[in-house]
């Protein structure tokens, strides 16, 4: 028993006697003397109680932790169902000395078999208890054992925020196995990002840590981390020395997992020296305990590196097979890095048969993991464009605000001007007895002084008039810029977004091993359609872009448009045949007409790529002409759905045109026919629409003949 149980005990006895006086007193020492003696026996014999149930209750549970930690190696599963258990009892109990180890087993157990997000979950919780329970140590860990979840889903950031936390800790109290740990694992992360300089500092760090420490620290995982500073300075024979340690008392504790694990490592050095039959033998037997263990982190790194190694043998086939196995299991775990790794295996795989179609496929679907990874050059763009934005509306208020000042200060000198004309004016009459014969000539100089302030003053408010205009120039040209960047973004953002959503899932679902061609033949059709869509947007989108920042200058030249609209019909062919219709180009061969050929090249091919979205399988779209006295009226007519009457009126207005569906679900793009507008108003026609809702639509606009 301790010293702070003695001490309660004692206090209990002291306060029975206190009691026990005050009773003699009151009602005699013969009467009262058994009954109080009764009490101090009982007030003793219950807190000697309360505190052996307490000291037996953690002894229980440290021996439950104890069998469950026994049963790590060999029995996993089991362990982590004992370890819940004792971590429900100490919590409920509050011996969260006890709690907090029994979290920590189970985060490092989840981690190893790829359950991130429930390793991250008892984290969360266990981290704000050791914090308010002030066990660092504890707080520490379960900071170290985040940044490793972190890590492991390619969140780079968080993991080295986490582990130089856990740092932060381990360092003063001089805790060498969770610093060594923490200086390797962010030499990692700084690897990873590319920042050689970092990674080698707290390499550096980690090998001396070690150096000093060689005679009294040879733990496990000691021999581990060293292994790994000395395969990343290239210093082979020493990794394999450290690693094949670590191996050994991997096996002597039967810690399956650390086995699998060192494997891996030394056969990477194995592949290093291509010494590639070595190394696939140890590689197969890491990956065949992670699947006995269904350590799921393990068996992706493992299939990686395997299918590296049957790569550098030039064994596509097995290659193939183990990265699309490696792609299924790291989409289970959320395995960001080593699904990238995959990814790129496969596009080189591909690219070394030469089918750079499929090739190219897996390179971007790796592109896509790098950006969801490192996208910090997107927000960097994102806030330079803010910044610049910024920026520009700075300059405007500074410029508002000087010519305010400006103002104030011709206002002053007027009034300075006013006061000192006053004191002549004063001066004058006071002299005028004594000075009559100066007073001609002291009256026109103040008439000449006059006349040159005056000059002054309208030539001052004259520049400050124009500077106002200017003023305001500026203000319109930057909220017209404002506007674009709303509408261009706006576009990107929800247009552009989703026809590379589309292409992606089906990307996805074709390189999935369960795709059936056959039972999705309609899906090329979309995907096809969704690339062409694509096209059609981001060609009029930088049009219209360029046109509304920088203006467009007519080149106008005297034009077949009997071949303008041929060209433009050949061109949207196989979107007439894919739907069924009727393409007929009946423009007079002879006609003429006078204007920009890009201009009109858009005009038209929007206007018939919106004939043909907006027409049922199995119409017709005709393009034809009519000579009027000065100037071609060219029509596209259709026989599709037609337009409703309320929305006429606003199909090509700027601000409230927006893109409707067609018929077999193409996308518009917004744009096209505020272009068209646009376009045939600046070579000098007009466009209109007659349309009947369910009867088709005629789009009608006139263009000058020659010379007109």
């Amino acid at each position: 028993m301790n010293y702070r149980s003695w001490k309660h005990i004692l206090k209990l006895i002291v306060s029975s006697l206190y009691l026990f006086y005050n009773k003699i007193i009151l009602a005699g020492f013969r009467k009262n003397i058994f009954l109080f003696v009764c009490l101090l026996i009982f007030t003793s014999a219950s807190s000697l109680k309360a505190q052996q149930d307490t000291l037996s209750l953690r002894a229980d549970l440290r021996q439950q932790l104890n069998a469950a930690k026994a049963k790590i190696n060999a029995q996993p599963a089991q362990a982590i169902i004992l370890f819940e258990q004792i971590a429900k009892q100490s919590e409920a109990e509050k011996e969260y000395t006890i709690y907090c180890e029994s979290i920590k087993q189970i985060a490092i157990q989840k981690i190893g078999m790829g359950n991130f997000n429930e390793a991250r979950d008892y984290l969360s919780k266990a981290y704000l208890i050791a914090e308010s329970q002030q066990l660092f140590g504890f707080k520490a860990d379960f900071a170290y054992l985040t940044g490793t979840v972190f890590y492991s889903q390619g969140n780079l950031s968080s993991a080295i925020q986490k582990f130089l936390e856990a740092l932060r800790y381990y360092e003063p109290n001089k805790l060498l196995i969770g610093s060594l740990s923490a200086y390797t694992s962010i030499a990692e992360v700084y690897s990873r990002q590319n920042n050689f300089s970092k990674a080698i500092e707290y390499n550096l760090k980690a090998l001396k840590l070690f150096e000093q420490t060689n005679d009294r620290f040879r733990q496990l995982n000691i021999f581990e981390q060293v292994g790994s500073i000395y395969y990343r300075q290239n210093n082979i024979t020493k990794a394999k020395e450290y690693y094949s340690k670590a191996l050994a008392l991997y096996k002597d504790l039967g810690n399956r997992a650390g086995e699998a694990a060192t494997l891996i490592s030394l056969a990477n050095l194995d592949a290093d020296q291509q010494h590639f039959e070595q190394a696939v033998v140890r590689y197969k037997r890491a990956i065949t305990i992670a699947t006995g263990l269904n350590a799921l982190p393990l068996q992706v790194q493992g299939l990686n590196k395997l299918a590296k190694c049957h790569l550098n043998m030039k064994d596509y086939e097995a290659a193939s097979a183990e990265y699309r196995q490696s792609i299924i299991y790291a989409k289970q775990s959320g395995l960001n890095i080593e699904l990238d790794e995959a990814y790129n295996g496969l596009s080189e795989i591909y690219k070394s048969l030469n089918d750079l179609g499929k090739s190219k496929i897996f390179r971007a679907l790796s592109s896509e993991i790098k950006d969801s990874l490192f996208n910090d050059s997107l927000m960097k763009k994102t806030l330079d464009i803010q910044q610049e934005y910024e920026t520009e509306k700075l300059v405007y208020e500074t410029e508002k605000k000087q010519d305010q000042i400006e103002l104030y200060k011709k206002d002053d000198e007027v009034k300075e001007l006013e006061l000192k004309q006053t004191t002549q004016v004063k001066n004058f009459f006071i002299t005028l007895s004594v000075l009559l014969v100066l007073l001609v000539i002291i009256f026109s100089y103040f008439i000449s002084q006059n006349r040159k302030i005056n000059k002054a003053l309208t030539q001052g408010l004259t520049d400050l008039g124009e500077k106002n205009k200017e003023n305001e120039i500026q203000k319109d040209q930057l909220t017209q810029l404002n506007q674009v960047k709303d509408r261009f973004f706006s576009i990107i953002s929800h247009d552009l977004r989703n026809n590379l959503t589309t292409m992606k899932l089906y990307f996805d679902l074709i390189s999935h091993k369960e795709f059936n061609p056959e039972s999705h033949s309609s899906l090329g059709k979309q995907v096809a359609s969704s690339v062409q869509n694509t096209i059609d947007l981001l060609e009029n989108l930088l049009v219209w872009a360029s046109a509304q920042i920088k203006g467009v200058s007519i080149n106008a030249a005297d034009l077949s448009l009997y071949a303008l609209a041929e060209e433009n019909c050949q061109l949207l062919n196989s979107m007439a045949f894919h739907k069924q219709i009727q393409l007929t180009n009946q423009v007079d061969e002879d006609t003429h007409v006078y204007g920009d050929i890009n201009m009109l090249n858009l005009v038209l091919r929007n206007l018939l790529s919106n004939a043909l979205k907006f027409t049922s399988d199995g119409g017709s779209v005709n393009i034809i002409s009519e000579d009027e006295e000065s100037y071609i009226k060219i029509s596209v007519i259709d026989n599709g759905v037609g337009i409703a009457k309320e929305k006429i009126s606003i199909l090509f207005t700027e601000h409230s045109n927006s893109s409707t569906k067609g018929t077999g679900n193409e996308k518009g793009t917004g744009l096209g026919l505020m272009l068209c507008k646009e376009f045939v108003e600046k070579n000098g026609g007009e466009i209109w629409v007659e349309s009947e809702e369910g009867k088709g639509s005629s789009f009608c606009f006139t263009l000058p003949k020659k010379g007109g």
